[in-house]
């Protein structure tokens, strides 16, 4: 039986979990946190800090197939870079792609080098999108309308043009010399610019031309996810992250049956084929819900982050709730698919009847 190593618990921790739980992979979770958020569906969970106790991971590493880095803690990271030589089986992360990534000034300038369509730097005129220069998620974004808004702010934060649009997202794994564009989506932003949803859209061949040529720039051995915006003039890219996302991947799965744990781990063992067929066209909606005094609401997953327990609720044909406890809020995700459209949101409405049945039932009970 195939096995990985995990190092990281959080969101991108429980993504490449369940991917890997499909593929029939076995996962060891390894986090310093003794109650990090997904210890409890991983088939073993080691805890301990790899930087203090490098010698732990390296014999681990003789017992797997891979050792997949799901964080961003920079000291980590620089640890596994150091010591990628001793391990007895592939890290599966391109180091030298999340330098350019991570430093979003540093991604703009290669944007521009190689004629990838972004937002405007620094216009004229307001609205104005800003963000800061080093993080991958929503944190520190927000939309500017005037010029006395940008007074005191930070110098180091982007300041961009503010492009009307969805936010689309593409993931892409190279193995160097093979670049494999996967399945778009849409990524469904609350008023905090956090993801609550994510659902398939159609292809979509010129940002498809956009992600493989980032990839094959970069020279890509990972996965690399891309996100823009759908603007009047087509897509105008955002930002890209040389790292599992959360969220996307199982749209990706269940909307075209990949499933890119599996094709990270060919990439890295093998090679990866640019042309992959969709063995599934189905539709997905993937979407994070919290019960408040209103009824069940969409949420962004930064609701997750402080949460310390989460595991699966329900499991059935086209519909899977799992069920987040321990922070201030708690939160189920709902995925729900079928091969309509209307199937699927079909079965999220069961879903959430059985979320709300559920809340009603424990608050009499309180």
């Amino acid at each position: 039986m195939r096995s990985i190593a995990i190092i990281g618990g959080k969101l991108q921790g429980f993504e490449a979990n369940y991917l890997a739980k499909k593929a029939g992979i076995r996962v060891l979770l390894i986090d310093r946190n003794p109650k990090v958020l997904s210890r409890n569906i991983v088939d073993e969970f080691h805890c301990f800090d790899i930087i203090e106790e490098q010698e732990k991971l390296i014999e681990i590493s003789r017992n797997v197939d891979g050792i997949l880095p799901v964080n961003e803690d920079q000291n980590t990271l620089d640890l596994l870079r150091n010591i990628e030589n001793k391990l007895a089986c592939p890290l599966i992360f391109d180091f030298d792609a999340y330098d350019t990534s991570m430093n979003k000034k540093c991604s703009k300038d290669f944007f521009n080098s190689i004629g990838i369509p972004t937002p405007l730097d620094k216009p004229n005129l307001p609205p104005y999108f800003i963000k800061p220069p080093c993080e991958s998620s929503s944190s520190g974004t927000a939309i500017i309308y005037n010029d006395v808004e940008l007074e005191g702010l930070d110098p180091s934060m982007l300041i961009e043009e503010y492009v009307e649009g969805d936010v689309i997202s593409l993931e892409v794994i190279g193995d160097r010399e093979h670049f494999a564009v996967f399945k778009e989506t849409k990524v469904h932003i609350d008023d905090g610019y956090d993801c609550h949803m994510v659902t398939p859209i159609d292809r979509y061949p010129e940002f498809r031309d956009i992600a493989y040529n980032l990839a094959k720039n970069l020279s890509l051995k990972g996965i690399m996810d891309v996100e823009a915006i759908d603007s009047s003039k087509g897509p105008k890219v955002l930002e890209i992250d040389a790292r599992l996302p959360s969220q996307t991947p199982t749209v990706v799965y269940h909307s075209s049956g990949i499933n890119l744990i599996e094709m990270l781990l060919q990439a890295f063992l093998g090679d990866i084929q640019e042309e992959n067929e969709h063995p599934e066209d189905q539709y997905c909606i993937f979407e994070h819900l919290s019960p408040m005094k209103d009824g069940l609401v969409g949420v962004g997953e930064h609701m997750l982050s402080d949460g310390n327990d989460y595991r699966q609720f329900h499991i059935s044909d086209g519909l899977e709730i799992f069920q987040c406890r321990g922070g201030k809020h708690e939160v189920f995700t709902l995925i729900s698919w079928a091969k309509e459209k209307k199937d699927a949101q079909k079965k999220r409405n069961e879903g959430l009847e059985m979320i709300t049945k559920y809340i009603s039932k424990s608050r009499q009970g309180a």
